[in-house]
């Protein structure tokens, strides 16, 4: 078995949708305590609407987050 087949057989599955809203929702609320970001908004739900390309770039760096931590806990290494 060559070595890109053996990676192959050791990919886990994606974070599911869910997963990734509840760490980007972590994640709006972190960059609102710590001031990364400005934000006037109360609520995520109300970010998300103002704001489709930041709760967008949030969900990735969520699912990033999410993947690493996967692959970590199997032993797996990222590319």
């Amino acid at each position: 078995m060559t070595a890109a087949a053996g990676w192959m057989r050791m990919q886990y599955p994606a974070p599911s949708p869910a997963e990734i809203e509840a760490a980007a929702r972590i994640l709006f609320e972190e960059a609102r305590f710590y001031r990364w970001f400005p934000i006037a908004t109360d609520s995520y739900e109300i970010f998300a609407e103002s704001n489709p390309i930041g709760v967008a770039e949030l969900r990735g760096i969520a699912e990033r987050m999410l993947m690493a931590a996967a692959h970590t806990k199997w032993g797996t290494r990222l590319r």
